[in-house]
C-alpha cells in the first residue's frame, strides 16, 4: 500500500470547484522535485533552492531583506570605500589644493588627512582645519557633500523600512515528536505528531492559523521517484490569540499517512513535515506569516514535551527557554 492511497479528510470535496485540485497540497513545488537527503523548506522558513543563471538586480529589496549583520557591514564598507575614493581624488589635485595639510608629510599621512577631510565633508561636519583651494578641489568637495547627503537619506529610508517590516517573531521547537495522545472527541488513545510554537514578543497575534503538509518520495512501478504531498488534519488548526505556547497536534488515526509507520519508514521515504503559520499582528496592523519544516531525522519518538508555564504570585509565567525541552513518557515534570 502506498502513502498516496490513504484518504485525506482535509481534501476539498468535489462540490468545491478548484482548478488542478489534485495538486493543492504541493505549495508550488510540484511532483518532480527530488531532493533525496535534503529538504524543501529550511527551518528558518527559507526555501532550500539555489537559483542559477539569470540574476535580477534589485538592490533595495536585497538591502531590506538581508540579515542585520550583513546590512551593517555593507553600510560600513560603503562609507569607507566612498570616502577613500574621494580622498584619492583630493590627492590627485596635489597638496597645494588643500589648505591646512602638512606639505612635508609622507604619502600615508597625506592620504589620512584627505580621507578624514572627505569624511568631514561627507557628513557635513566641517571642522575647518582643512579647506579646498581652487575650482577643482571645491567641485570635488561639493560632489562629496552631495553624495553624503543622498547616502544618509537612503540609509535612513532603508533602516526605517527594515524596522517597519512586519515579521512574526515565532519560534518553533527544534524537533517534532511522535507521542501518545487521547483524542478529544472519541477519547481513544493513539499516537500523534506534535510540535509547538511560541511568540517571543509581548504583542498580540490574532487569529493564527496553522497548515501542516507532509511530503515524501514515492517509488513508482518503473523505478522512478515522484514527490507526494498531503495535508495533515490537525486537532486544532486555529487559535484566536497566542498568549502562551501552542502545541500543534496531528492525531495519527487509521486515515493518517503516518499510521503504522516508524522512524525507519520516514527516513526511507525522505519524509518532511512543512508548516505554514499566518495571523494578524496587532502592532503592525498587518497580516504576518512564517514557515518552517521538520525533516525525518528531526522527529523524536517516545517522548513528550515538558510544560512551559506555571503559576507564580498570581501570574502565569511562560518559560521560553523550555520550548525544546522533552521528557521520557514515564518521567514526571
Amino acid at each position: 500500500m502506498k502513502l498516496s492511497d490513504l484518504p485525506n479528510p482535509f481534501r476539498r470535496t468535489p462540490s468545491t470547484p478548484v482548478e488542478n485540485d489534485e495538486n493543492q497540497d504541493d505549495l508550488g513545488f510540484g511532483e518532480k522535485v527530488i531532493t533525496a537527503e535534503g529538504r524543501l523548506i529550511n527551518q528558518d522558513g527559507s526555501f532550500n533552492i539555489r537559483r542559477r543563471g539569470y540574476q535580477s538586480w534589485a538592490p533595495y529589496q536585497n538591502l531590506v531583506e538581508m540579515p542585520w549583520k550583513e546590512f551593517a557591514l555593507m553600510v560600513f564598507l560603503f562609507y569607507m570605500v566612498i570616502n577613500a575614493l574621494f580622498a584619492l581624488a583630493f590627492m590627485a589635485c596635489g597638496r597645494a589644493s588643500l589648505s591646512g595639510v602638512d606639505l612635508g608629510s609622507d604619502l600615508f599621512t597625506f592620504f589620512s588627512q584627505c580621507f578624514f577631510f572627505s569624511i568631514q565633508t561627507f557628513t557635513t561636519v566641517g571642522y575647518g582645519s582643512i579647506s579646498p583651494v581652487g575650482f577643482i578641489p571645491n567641485f570635488i568637495a561639493a560632489i562629496d557633500a552631495l553624495v553624503g547627503l543622498m547616502s544618509f537619506a537612503l540609509a535612513t529610508g532603508l533602516v526605517f523600512a527594515r524596522f517597519s517590516k512586519p515579521k512574526a517573531q515565532i519560534l518553533f521547537s527544534s524537533h517534532a515528536i511522535i507521542t501518545p495522545y487521547r483524542h478529544r472527541q472519541t477519547e481513544e488513545m493513539m499516537n500523534s505528531l506534535q510540535f509547538r510554537i511560541v511568540n517571543t514578543r509581548d504583542n498580540k497575534l490574532i487569529n493564527l492559523q496553522a497548515t501542516v503538509i507532509m511530503t515524501w518520495l514515492e517509488v513508482l512501478a518503473d523505478g522512478k521517484q515522484m514527490r507526494r504531498y498531503t495535508t495533515l488534519p490537525l486537532e486544532r488548526y486555529k487559535v484566536s490569540l497566542l498568549p502562551l505556547n501552542w502545541t500543534i497536534v496531528h492525531p495519527i488515526d487509521e486515515n493518517s499517512p503516518l499510521y503504522a509507520m516508524d522512524a525507519a519508514d520516514l527516513i526511507r521515504n525522505n519524509t518532511e513535515i512543512m508548516i505554514m503559520i499566518q495571523g494578524y499582528d496587532d502592532t503592525f496592523a498587518q497580516n504576518v506569516h512564517t514557515n518552517s519544516s521538520y525533516s525525518c531525522r528531526e522527529i523524536k519518538w517516545g517522548v513528550k514535551f515538558a510544560g512551559m508555564y506555571h503559576a507564580e504570585d498570581g501570574e502565569t509565567i511562560l518559560e521560553l527557554d523550555m520550548l525544546d525541552t522533552v521528557l521520557a513518557l514515564d518521567e514526571e515534570e
